[in-house]
């Protein structure tokens, strides 16, 4: 697509007047006009209403699932002055491709609709619509072209967003909220200049900042705060070819000159800027980041346990290439150095979501396999296979936590039998009852979740017992930039009682031993503030991550926003001897510079000598 660098209209928090200019197109003020259909607010009055010869310029076209839109904007001099109304609008017109280009000036009749045109199947009841014209000839719809080759209306510039993301009592005010501020922008054609990428590319999609936003973690991105989840984001979505998109190499920190001009939309959950990817690619400058690997050295009298999530990794070589267990392999012995235990999560079974049981033999040895191959030290594992699709992930592939070991570092206590997938493990005499045994696994907050694990260890004649989860998601929970204000974690509930269970068994460890030497990592899915953490510290665990400088306070990045979801926890008779290193190889980084995971792993050193 042509790219147009006509002067800008400004927008920060408030929107500078709309200049007035000649134009060849005359529309009378009687017809409706587009920022009367987009009102002002989230939703158009003219909703499920026929609308008749709405005039406009066509801006931007695309294709989404074989299905046909544009953008259509009012001319500069018919624009209204009210920074809340938007003067774009999306036309959809089907399976027909419409006979129009981009410079159209055209008159639309069609059915008025609010739709979310791109999301996950429930995105009609979570998502924030788009308004848009049906220009269906089925729906009555028609297109005139009534002159070619216009001049696009300027672009609005974008100079600052808000930080709050919405209000709490419905009111709409682009001034002072994120999601208002998008919607009054809603398929307008607008600037932004020079950003700085605060996350890998992913589906195509580049989160930004502008540059002069702090920069709050170690490689440039931003982290999500307790009251603060940055609603000043910039989504750039590279719709036009989406194979060379979803290869573009983009780092956190990398930086996009402008002028960036686009056309503001909506999809998966966030207003998001169309722009085509040869402008983003052009204006690409590659940043610094890179993956760095921890800071500890190895010591004979000192443990180093590490919670790796594995994203999904099995035998199967069709779902888990061999590039990726390479690269979580030399992960594992390079950036890792090789720790004693590692505690692992989303390990599925061998086939990986065939037709076979739950069994995950062959996957945790493929994994060893390739460590060994890397130059690493031979692992050996321990895990229980769950019931057959009763542990929630992708069907049929039994997802489960469960730790590689070195046997020349530690020693796992195989005089203890093990357990199986539906027995509780207890502790009594100083040992586990089983080895390695679930913690609760029929205790209803684990259902279709991942059951916890633990294990008993000896290092250096201290007994270790060590525990890996895995609780569940936050699927359910509202997005930040939903159709549903205030946002609501549904997902919590069932964390807290996930802690609860952990935390009790953990009670029970240190009223028959108050001198227990516990970790327990994992993936827990929710913030080193949330509810469920806090809950599970209160059974006498020291989060570590509390203990890393901010800037390094993060294990993955989720549209753009760097956060914490795997923890390692130590007993308190542990937390002064142990230190944490968040490595910082996964997040970060696209899998084209050498991503394994879309998690960071987490590494602890305990001193054992004192």
């Amino acid at each position: 697509m042509k790219r147009f660098l006509a002067p800008c209209f400004s927008i920060g928090i408030i929107f500078s007047a709309v200049v007035t200019h000649p134009t060849d197109v005359e529309a009378t003020t009687s017809k409706v006009q587009i920022h009367d259909i987009q009102g002002d607010t989230y939703q158009s009055n003219f909703a499920n209403q026929h609308v008749h010869a709405v005039g406009g310029i066509v801006t931007y076209q695309y294709k989404i699932n074989g299905q046909h839109y544009f953008h259509l904007q009012t001319p500069d001099h018919l624009a209204d002055k009210n920074p809340k109304t938007s003067e774009g609008i999306i036309v959809f017109t089907g399976k027909e491709q419409p006979q129009v280009k981009v410079g159209d000036a055209i008159e639309v009749s069609g059915l008025v609709s609010e739709y979310a045109i791109e999301g996950y199947p429930e995105k009609q009841k979570t998502d924030q619509p788009i308004t848009e014209i049906d220009a269906r000839h089925a729906k009555q719809g028609k297109i005139d072209v009534i002159k070619s080759n216009q001049p696009l209306p300027k672009p609005i510039k974008i100079n600052r967003i808000p930080s709050k993301i919405a209000s709490t009592d419905g009111t709409f005010d682009p001034k002072r909220y994120a999601l208002d501020f998008w919607e009054s922008l809603e398929g307008m054609r607008v600037q932004v200049d020079n950003v700085r990428s605060v996350g890998p590319q992913e589906h195509g999609d580049i989160f930004t900042v502008k540059n002069n936003v702090t920069k709050e973690t170690e490689n440039g991105g931003i982290l999500l705060k307790a009251r603060n989840a940055n609603g000043n984001r910039i989504p750039f979505k590279l719709y036009d070819d989406q194979h060379r998109a979803r290869q573009f190499d983009v780092a956190t920190g990398d930086q996009f000159k402008g002028p960036l001009i686009g056309y503001v939309n909506y999809g998966y959950q966030n207003y998001k800027i169309n722009i085509d990817y040869d402008t983003m690619k052009k204006a690409h400058v590659k940043g610094h980041a890179q993956p760095v690997g921890t800071k500890f050295t190895p010591s004979k009298n000192k443990l180093t346990m590490a919670s790796y999530n594995l994203e999904n990794f099995s035998n199967n070589t069709n779902s888990t290439t061999n590039d990726k267990a390479d690269k979580l392999a030399k992960g594992i012995v390079s950036h890792m150095k090789q720790p004693d235990i590692i505690g692992v999560t989303e390990v599925q079974d061998n086939d990986g979501g065939g037709a076979g049981g739950p069994e995950a033999n062959q996957s945790y040895e493929r994994l060893i396999k390739a460590i060994k191959a890397a130059g690493g030290p031979e692992y050996k594992y321990q895990s229980i296979d769950p019931e057959m699709n009763k542990d929630g992930g992708q069907p049929n592939a039994n997802i489960r936590v469960g730790f590689l070991y070195r046997a020349d570092r530690v020693t796992f206590n195989d005089e203890i039998k093990p357990g199986d997938a539906t027995t509780a493990v207890s502790y009594k005499n100083g040992k586990l009852t089983h080895n390695p045994g679930r913690i609760d696994p029929s205790n209803p907050a684990f259902t279709h979740s991942r059951k916890p694990l633990v294990a008993q260890f000896t290092f250096n004649g201290k007994p270790i017992i060590a525990i890996v989860n895995h609780w569940n998601s936050k699927n359910g929970d509202d997005a930040l930039f939903g159709s549903k204000q205030p946002v609501e974690l549904r997902s919590e509930v069932q964390r807290v009682q996930m802690a609860k269970a952990v935390g009790e068994f953990v009670k029970q460890v240190q009223n028959e031993n108050p001198n227990a030497n516990i970790i327990s990592v994992g993936d827990y899915n929710d913030f080193q503030w949330s509810k469920p953490l806090k809950t599970y510290e209160q059974y006498g665990m020291t989060n570590l991550v509390n203990k890393v400088p901010p800037k390094s306070r993060y294990s993955y990045n989720y549209h753009g926003n760097a956060q914490t979801l795997d923890h390692i926890f130590v007993s308190k008779n542990l937390a002064s001897r142990a230190q944490l290193d968040m490595i910082h190889v996964n997040s970060d980084f696209t899998d084209m510079s050498g991503r394994a995971s879309d998690h960071d792993p987490l590494l602890t050193q305990i001193d054992f000598s004192k």
